[in-house]
C-alpha cells in the first residue's frame, strides 16, 4: 500500500519526533550528539527555520520544536536526517520510519510540548540549558518565543508574551531596542534615521532584532520607521 503524501508544511510550529531503528541507537556517544548539533545548526542557517527547543539526551530518539518559517519542513528534515545518516554510515537503516510531525496551534500546546521534552539537565544536548533561569546557557541559534510565533494571536489574552519560555539575554523592551539601534547607527557615524534609509541594512537589522528580542511585529514596525505589521512580516519572510 502506497504511503500517504505529507501536506506541504511551511508555516506554524511543529513538534518533531524521530526514533532510531532497532539495529543501532541514534547516539552512541556525546561525540555523535555534538555532530548532530552541528548538522542542526547548518540546516538552520540554510533554511532559516526557527528552532524553539531540542532534546537528544536519549540514545534512541531526538525531539525538536520548530517553525519552518517559510521553508518546506520535509526538505528541512531530509537535510538533517540524510546529513546525520551519512556521518553514522551504519550498515542497516538508521531511522525507524519517517519522522513524526505534530502541529502545535496554541501557546499552551507549545509550552506543554517544550516542557514534556525538556529534562532538567544543564547538558548542551538539551535546550533546557537555555531556558533554565538559574543557570542559563546562551544559545544564539534558539529563537525567542513570543505570541507572534502563533500567528499574531495569544491565547493567554491581551498583549501578553510567553515570558517563561522567552530567550535569555534578549532585548525585552522597546526603549532598550531603540537605544541599541541608536548605538549601532552612531558606530556607523550616522543617526538612526540616516541608517534606516539604506533598505538592505534596515531589513537585515529587522531580522536581527527579531531573532534577538521579544518585540512584537507592531513594535518592530514602530522602531524601524513606522512600518506596518504586514510590511515587517514580508521582510522577515524574504
Amino acid at each position: 500500500m502506497a504511503r500517504t503524501a505529507r501536506l506541504k508544511e511551511t508555516y506554524g510550529i511543529y513538534y518533531i519526533y524521530q526514533a532510531s531503528s532497532a539495529e543501532r541507537p541514534l547516539f552512541g556517544s556525546d561525540e555523535d550528539r555534538s555532530y548532530f548539533l552541528e548538522i542542526l545548526k547548518r540546516a538552520q542557517k540554510k533554511f532559516e527555520f526557527k528552532l524553539y527547543a531540542y532534546c537528544m539526551l536519549s540514545p534512541n530518539a531526538y525531539h525538536l520544536v520548530l517553525d519552518p518559517n517559510g521553508s518546506d519542513l520535509s526538505s528541512i528534515m531530509k537535510s538533517i536526517n540524510i546529513g546525520y545518516a551519512m556521518y553514522v554510515k551504519c550498515e542497516h537503516p538508521l531511522f525507524r520510519d519517517r519522522y513524526k510531525s505534530t502541529p502545535l496551534t496554541s501557546d499552551e500546546q507549545v509550552q506543554n510540548q517544550i516542557r514534556s521534552i525538556h529534562q532538567q539537565s544543564s547538558s548542551v544536548y538539551n535546550s533546557y540549558c537555555h531556558y533554565d533561569l538559574k543557570h542559563p546557557l546562551p544559545l544564539d541559534w534558539i529563537s525567542p518565543l513570543t505570541k507572534e510565533s502563533y500567528g499574531g494571536t495569544s491565547l493567554t489574552g491581551g498583549d501578553q508574551k510567553v515570558q517563561d519560555l522567552s530567550c535569555q539575554n534578549c532585548i525585552t523592551t522597546f526603549d532598550d531596542a531603540e537605544s541599541l539601534l541608536i548605538r549601532i547607527a552612531k558606530e556607523d557615524g550616522k543617526t538612526a534615521t540616516e541608517l534606516l534609509k539604506d533598505k538592505a541594512c534596515r531589513n537585515q537589522l529587522i531580522k536581527d532584532f527579531r531573532r534577538q528580542s521579544t518585540l512584537s511585529l507592531k513594535e518592530l514596525g514602530a522602531l524601524f520607521g513606522g512600518l506596518s505589521e504586514s510590511s515587517v512580516c514580508k521582510i522577515l519572510n524574504k
